[in-house]
């Protein structure tokens, strides 16, 4: 399903309150997203990342994996941490780190061109992590460690994970991996539509036995990548290292009064997120009345736990005010 603008205004506007279900949208420009692709010759392998969100983010907490031959089971092989920082509407520009220009066959360097462009390079030692040895029928991910439930989950997802196509990549062609129609992720740059304001549409909770945890991308059903991706030639390097995002027409205001609460349904521990500090959070049940929650504030004060573990099963509403002055209600079903 394509991320157009309009669906951002929805979100933004629906301060009412809504239905639950087990996948919620999630906030357009609040995470780092792949924004370019680059599966060209030999190995002249890149993505973009880019930062959609007003803030710096700290990129250790985040790595690249790639999901080889049709695999849906990690192993530590698969994924490599970045490092740095990035910045406000800013990208960064992950390479193979093959630059040893005397070497050749599986070693061969990454062109003069790209090498030029790349900002961190990965995966020098295949035996050691093979995150940018992809090929077209490889599903890619951009994940981030949540330290709060201590796991690595998915926010970003560049094919479909635990899907092979047959035929060396994914097209245009339903059901998109066999073959047919225009082939897009083998031999191609891909650059991120600017209607796209997010890797993903929705998140789903994490499950480990009865307990939800952090949000976790929602791997999709099919992957058609020429819903949201431009298609160029093989070894089409010039966009890399900046990205044309309609997040950057967006309002201060609209921006600054979106939030994410997650996961809801709920169990014992609902989470909250803003682009602005958050300044109260109530509780109360269908009649009202305020009910007492433990509420813990991050250090930005931009995220917020609370835990609902002694609340008794059915529906309740969130209220949630912000340093800006707006409040924002949720209905939270546990």
């Amino acid at each position: 399903m394509q991320k157009v603008m309009k669906k951002l205004y929805a979100i933004i506007a629906t301060v009412a309150l809504f239905g639950t279900a087990s996948a919620q949208q999630v906030t357009p420009c609040d995470e780092l997203f792949i924004s370019e692709y680059v599966e060209g010759s030999r190995n002249n392998k890149a993505l973009e990342i880019y930062n959609p969100t007003n803030r710096t983010i700290d990129l250790k907490d985040y790595r690249v994996t790639r999901w080889q031959n049709g695999s849906a089971t990690w192993s530590n092989q698969y994924s490599d941490v970045l490092s740095g920082t990035i910045g406000p509407n800013e990208t960064k520009v992950l390479v193979i780190d093959k630059r040893d220009t005397t070497q050749t066959g599986l070693d061969t360097p990454v062109v003069a061109e790209l090498r030029n462009k790349g900002d961190l390079f990965l995966s020098p030692v295949y035996e050691v992590s093979y995150s940018m040895y992809f090929n077209g029928d490889d599903a890619m991910s951009l994940d981030r460690y949540y330290a709060d439930f201590t796991t690595w989950v998915t926010v970003d997802i560049m094919g479909k994970i635990g899907e092979r196509p047959p035929f060396g990549g994914w097209s245009d062609s339903f059901p998109y991996n066999n073959g047919l129609g225009k082939w897009y992720t083998a031999n191609h740059t891909l650059v991120r539509k600017r209607e796209v304001l997010t890797g993903i549409d929705t998140i789903a909770p994490i499950r480990r036995g009865v307990a939800e945890t952090a949000p976790q991308a929602a791997n999709p059903d099919f992957f058609n990548p020429s819903e949201e991706w431009i298609l160029y030639p093989i070894d089409f390097f010039d966009s890399l290292g900046t990205h044309d995002c309609g997040c950057l027409t967006l309002s201060k205001e609209e921006l600054e009064t979106s939030i994410s609460v997650y996961p809801n349904p709920v169990n014992d521990i609902l989470m909250v997120r803003a682009h602005s500090k958050i300044s109260n959070v109530t509780m109360m049940d269908l009649k009202g009345m305020y009910i007492n929650v433990p509420v813990s504030y991050g250090i930005s004060g931009e995220n917020v736990k609370i835990s609902t573990e002694e609340l008794n099963p059915g529906m309740w509403i969130l209220n949630v005010q912000l340093e800006n002055g707006s409040v924002i209600t949720r209905k939270i079903q546990k």
